[in-house]
């Protein structure tokens, strides 16, 4: 049902099936403060759709994934019973392009679950059902065409297709952009945007042209006359303009929007890598805590049992043969012990650097594995490099190897570990039966090897195919978390 426009107080739909993400949603819009009558729900498109012929509401926000209908066809579905309404579409950071297809097909706006809190849902919200209000003044009367587009808050551009000459432009445009009308009607729309983004325009004129289609939206930079860039959200409708093929272009400053997205994804960022440094600290405390426990305690009660043997081979000549496998057995592992107790721990980096660790590492793999190994590191320089960034290469050295030895049935492995002025490289290949990358799973192992990469704003890059090996890329950049 259409919007009652002279409502002071507003009717919304939630369409959400998550009950936790529902909740947060009501939440945050009581945050808003703005003036809300009644907040329906629904959990489901058909019982979007009952609601939309039964009431009369201002705005839908829509969830895509739902238990009747997913992705754009849940917004093509909802959108045949509210063509009057507008829609904000609730998506996931993985579902940006589908967003953007919806916003294309009629969408006001979108908003990424869980990145907006209650100030960018109030103005999503107040510029949704603006921009709504001026497309539908927009269809059902041109007669008031003039006091709309000159007194209306947002820019708006008429521009001519053929030539991207400005026909037209609105009071809030001169204000936006700093220019006098005089000054904007003598400039081309391409006047506005970055040299570097002419082509992409461009082409965005033309497919009006060629494709005859009515209208688009699309987001990209803008330039002030005082050259400070912002980013705009433009609704594109073709029209016909005193007999000139033109574009009316509906423009929304969301640089605030973009910079707060941009801002706690960073923030986002920097918590999963605070999580993934606390971990890695707890796991090497715990390999300490068990190698000291391991020579400590394990080994010297060893060594008694060892003790108690040699024993009872003077008491027992008798039994001399049985008593001195038992003794070997013992050994053993007490060896195997010491062993893994000086990999849990890693003493070589500190006292001989990460080169020679990992020299060490291959030594013990090679020891008991039939494949070659080629270690290239003699020009790696790591003097200024700092303990924990050694600590993770060697661990991610670890988890290569075993991986290898596990599944790779490889022959030869060729590792280099390579630094230039700004990055640093580690390269491991392998000419073992490899593996699809588009199919496997990635196990902890890998899982281990990217959050360790990524604490140090790594690039890990794997590139495998059946019969064809593996060679895993790792990229370092050279930063302040890395250097001493």
């Amino acid at each position: 049902m259409a919007i009652t426009e002279n409502n002071t107080s507003l009717s919304i739909l939630i369409v959400e099936d998550n009950p936790g993400d529902l909740f947060l949603l009501e939440e945050t819009l009581r945050l808003t403060r703005l003036p809300f009558d009644r907040i329906f729900t629904a959990t489901s498109a058909e019982a979007a759709i009952k609601i939309l012929n039964e009431e009369v509401l201002n705005l839908v926000l829509l969830d895509l994934s739902l238990p009747d209908s997913s992705g754009f066809n849940s917004f093509s579905y909802v959108q045949q019973y509210a063509s009057s309404t507008p829609i904000i579409v609730l998506t996931g950071l993985a579902d940006m392009e589908l967003a953007l297809d919806t916003m294309a097909n009629g969408a006001q706006d979108y908003l990424i679950k869980g990145e907006f809190d209650e100030r960018l849902l109030a103005k999503s919200i107040q510029y949704s059902i603006e921009r709504n209000r001026i497309r539908l003044s927009l269809i059902e009367s041109n007669e008031s065409y003039r006091n709309l587009f000159f007194n209306n808050p947002m820019p708006i551009f008429i521009w001519d297709l053929h030539t991207l000459q400005i026909l037209e432009v609105n009071d809030a445009a001169q204000y936006e952009y700093g220019y006098t009308r005089e000054e904007l009607l003598k400039m081309k729309i391409l006047s506005l945007r970055p040299e570097t983004d002419n082509p992409r325009f461009k082409a965005f004129a033309e497919e009006f042209i060629e494709a005859g289609i009515l209208q688009n939206t699309g987001v990209g930079e803008h330039i002030k006359k005082d050259g400070t860039l912002m980013v705009q959200d433009i609704f594109s409708q073709r029209i016909d303009y005193k007999g000139l093929p033109a574009i009316l272009a509906i423009h929304e400053n969301i640089t605030e929007k973009v910079r707060l997205e941009e801002k706690l994804e960073e923030e986002r960022l920097l918590k999963q890598k605070e999580i993934t440094e606390a971990t890695i600290q707890v796991q090497e405390k715990e390999r300490y805590e068990i190698s000291t426990e391991l020579h400590d305690n394990v080994n010297q009660q060893l060594t008694v049992a060892m003790m108690y043997i040699a024993s009872a081979q003077q008491k027992f000549p008798n039994d001399s043969e049985l008593l001195k496998q038992s003794s070997g057995f013992i050994l053993n592992a007490i060896e195997e012990i010491r062993k893994l107790s000086q990999t849990l721990v890693t003493p070589l980096i500190k006292h001989f650097g990460l080169s020679k660790a990992i020299e060490g590492l291959l030594d013990d793999v090679s020891a008991v594995n039939t494949f070659q190994i080629e270690l290239t590191a003699d020009t790696f320089f790591e003097d200024d490099i700092k303990y924990d960034f050694k600590l993770s290469i060697f661990r991610i050295m670890q988890e290569m190897m075993n991986n290898i030895i596990k599944h790779a049935k490889a022959t030869t492995v060729n590792i280099e570990l390579i630094r230039d002025q700004h990055h640093i490289y580690l390269n491991i290949a392998d000419n073992g039966i490899g593996f699809d990358v588009y199919q496997q799973r990635k196990g902890i192992g890998i899982y281990n090897i990217i959050s360790r990469s990524d604490l140090y704003n790594g690039v890990v890059d794997i590139q495998s195919s059946p019969g064809n090996g593996c060679r895993t890329s790792i990229t370092f950049p050279l930063k302040d978390n890395i250097l001493l």
